[in-house]
């Protein structure tokens, strides 16, 4: 169907900047829930995205990751990132899975249209009617 296609058009700088948040979060100890930022510099999805300003860009990407990592639909990162079954690892693997639908992404081609005549079709009556 249409609505399907995960792809979204990526601008050049995306894939610096989702390199970057997983630079942010690389180990555990910088990775955190619940807090944007914490006292001690770790950071969660949502907030390592914004410290890169980059989080209207990717969150489309990662949402569709997310979904496609576990199966489920998180309608904002942070519903993902501080869902209790949320692991680090699993953060990591999003990212990468948004990295490689990046890199994968192709432009959506132009639709294209053929033009047809409209048919005419004899109804009962004997009266043409237009389809």
């Amino acid at each position: 169907m249409p609505f399907d296609d995960n792809r979204h058009p990526v601008p050049g700088d995306a894939l610096e900047k989702i390199d970057n948040v997983i630079a942010l979060l690389a180990t555990e100890d910088k990775w955190c829930k619940f807090f944007a930022e914490s006292s001690d510099g770790r950071r969660c999805l949502w907030g390592a995205m914004r410290a890169e300003d980059a989080a209207s860009l990717l969150e489309p990407c990662i949402v569709d990751a997310v979904r496609q990592v576990t199966g489920r639909f998180h309608r904002c990162i942070d519903a993902f990132n501080d869902h209790p079954a949320t692991t680090h690892a699993l953060v990591l693997t999003v990212l990468y899975q948004a990295r490689h639908n990046m890199r994968t992404a192709a432009p959506h081609p132009a639709p294209q249209y053929r033009w047809e005549p409209a048919r005419v079709v004899r109804i009962a009556s004997g009266r043409a009617f237009f389809g």
